[in-house]
This record gives C-alpha cells, sequence and structure tokens, in this order.
C-alpha cells in the first residue's frame, strides 16, 4: 500500500479523532491511505518541529551537565556496562517497532492493541528498571546516588532518542523510522504522538526523581506506580476497545492549538483493568511492607489509582499515576507508625 494519500482518501477529523474507531472498515481504511500519518493536509507539523527545537538542546545540555557532575566527582559514575544495556534495549525496541508495524499492515491489527500490549513496556520502563532494578538490586554502580544518577541521564538521552527515531523531518528522510513509528503512533494522536510522549516522559521524571530521593534505600517503591502505569494502564486501552461499552470523555493537555482540547475516550471496562493490576502489582511488592501498611494501601490505592487514571488527560495519565501512587505509598510508609 502506498504511503501517498490522493485528497479523496479518507482523513482523520480533528474535531472527533476517536471517530476513527467508529469501526473496524473505517480506522484500517483510514489507516492504509497515510500509514505514517504524513500525508493528512490537516495535520499542521510545525508545532513538533519547535518542540523539538527547545527540547531538543534542553535534553543535551542535561546530558553534559550529568557528564560534567561526573567528571569532577559531585555524581557517580555509571558503568559501561550499564550504559550497553540501555544501548541494547532501545534496539530489541526498534526491532520490535519493525515486526509489529509489518504485522499491522499485513493483518490489520490496531495499532492501539500493539502500541499498549507488546511495545509499551519497552518504550517506557527502561529508564526506571535499568536503575532501580539492576543498579538498585544488584549493585552495578560504585559510590551513593548511582540509582538517582542513572536516572537522570536515561531520562535525557531517552528524549534524545525519541527526538531521534519518532521526528518528523527525520521520518520522512529515513524509511526504516518511518516504518517503525507506525507500530506507536496512534491514529488519533497524530500529528502531537512525539510531543505527548516526551512530555509524559518529562513530566513522570519530574514526579518519580523526588520520590526516589525520598524513598532512598527503599526507592525500589517507585516501582509500584510505574509497573501499575505500565500494565494497568497498558491494559485499559485494549479493553476499552473491545470490550468497553460504557465510555466517557477526556481532553488532552494540549490538541489542535488550544490547552485541554479534543475528544477522547476512555471506559469503565478499561478502568476496571488499573484497578485489578493495582492490587496484583501490590501482592508482588507485600513483602516491602509492614503487614498492616499493606493492607491499608490495598484497601486505598487501587481506587485512587484507578481514579487518577480516569481523571487525568488523554496520553498524561502516567504523571497522575506516578503522583499519587508515589504519595500514597510515601504517606502510609512514613507516617502510619505515628497514628498506628
Amino acid at each position: 500500500m502506498s504511503p501517498t494519500q490522493p485528497s479523496s482518501s479518507p482523513q482523520v477529523s480533528l474535531e472527533n479523532p476517536m471517530d476513527v474507531h467508529s469501526s473496524r472498515e473505517k480506522y484500517f481504511e483510514t489507516l492504509h491511505a497515510d500509514p505514517y500519518g504524513l500525508e493528512n493536509e490537516k495535520y499542521d507539523w510545525s508545532g513538533e518541529n519547535r518542540f523539538v527545537a527547545v527540547v531538543g538542546p534542553l535534553a543535551i545540555i542535561g546530558v553534559l551537565a550529568v557528564m560534567a557532575a561526573q567528571y569532577f566527582g559531585y555524581a557517580s559514575a555509571i558503568s559501561p556496562f550499564t550504559y550497553a544495556l540501555f544501548g541494547v534495549w532501545i534496539i530489541f525496541e526498534l526491532i520490535g517497532k519493525l515486526v509489529f508495524s509489518w504485522a499491522i499492515l499485513r493483518f490489520n491489527i490496531k495499532i492501539n492493541y500493539v502500541r499498549k500490549l507488546g511495545l509499551r513496556p519497552w518504550r517506557k520502563l527502561k529508564t526506571y528498571v535499568i536503575p532501580l532494578m539492576l543498579i538498585g538490586i544488584f549493585g552495578l554502580e560504585k559510590g551513593g546516588g548511582g540509582e538517582v544518577v542513572a536516572v537522570i541521564m536515561f531520562t535525557f538521552l531517552d528524549v534524545l532518542k525519541t527526538i531521534g527515531t519518532e521526528w518528523n523531518v527525520l521520518r520522512r528522510k529515513v524509511p526504516v523510522l518511518k516504518r517503525a513509528f507506525l507500530a506507536w503512533d496512534r491514529i488519533e494522536d497524530r500529528p502531537y504522538t512525539l510531543r505527548y510522549d516526551i512530555m509524559e516522559d518529562i513530566l513522570r521524571f519530574l514526579v518519580y526523581l523526588p520520590f526516589i530521593c525520598l524513598f532512598g534505600k527503599s526507592a525500589l517503591l517507585v516501582m509500584i506506580p510505574n509497573l501499575i502505569n505500565e500494565f494497568g494502564d497498558g491494559l485499559a486501552e485494549p479493553v476499552g476497545i473491545r470490550f468497553g461499552k460504557h465510555k466517557y470523555r477526556t481532553r488532552s493537555l494540549w490538541y489542535d492549538g488550544k490547552f485541554w482540547n479534543g475528544n477522547f475516550e476512555r471506559s469503565y471496562e478499561g478502568s476496571a483493568a488499573v484497578f485489578i493490576v493495582s492490587i496484583i502489582v501490590l501482592f508482588i511488592f507485600k513483602e516491602q511492607f509492614d503487614p498492616v501498611a499493606f493492607w491499608i494501601l490495598l484497601g486505598t490505592l487501587p481506587i485512587s489509582m484507578t481514579l487518577a487514571e480516569a481523571i487525568s488527560p488523554h496520553t498524561n495519565d502516567g504523571p497522575a499515576l506516578a503522583l499519587v501512587g508515589c504519595s500514597a505509598i510515601w504517606i502510609v510508609t512514613h507516617f502510619y507508625p505515628l497514628i498506628g
């Protein structure tokens, strides 16, 4: 199927982007008419270009600042092995995108399913799994604060990776990037996908980093809201699209030139997935808590995470889940003894 889109081909409505899901036939007719989202005459790419012009240099400055802090002894060094692991993770992410992109076009699979069920953990978890689980648990880095330094460095590097693989200017020139991004680029999010990705990552970072410092040796606890976000929210969308009968509306932080705009949908059935995954994740981490603290969290965290996901902006539920989850865990683990 040619990526060139004639003017008579179906195009996504910016007024109601979720209408593309009104039928399976309409969805795949729209997808095959413009599989890479680069030919829709309604899309204004200048906003993405300005966004990259600001965020890209800031990410480079961030990387250089961490390197300078390491050079002068103010920050822990990150081992070559850890950098290599981060690089391998990115390669697997790219290969996965290419494989899934082929499957989407070959077998008519909705991008929403592939993005959330196949790619999301690879795309979103590496910035925290590598520092908190591999460094924190196995002690790969020498010196204090290695986890914090790695989270900061990998966040900046991941922003640069996102720009280098998702920016429309580069995708137009590099066919492999254009093809790979198809598996991540939901039709209803175009042309904002890159901006949504980076803004969510930055906001998540701004929430998680202070809590990683607050938790100290127990920093692994921030993986609880992280995992609920990745797998709970990851299931919510596919469940909602496939089984959701009871819909409710949400907005995006920025859409079509306006703040808090756009008509997007969630479902109660999808939100239930967040609730169930929250319970499962808490039981996985049960041994990290005092028994009473665990039961307090079990009675409060699943419902609060479900509500946070429900009322948060489209594509920015991650920061809301991070803030609610980390706050609840910190309050219980630090103040429970005072009231018990």
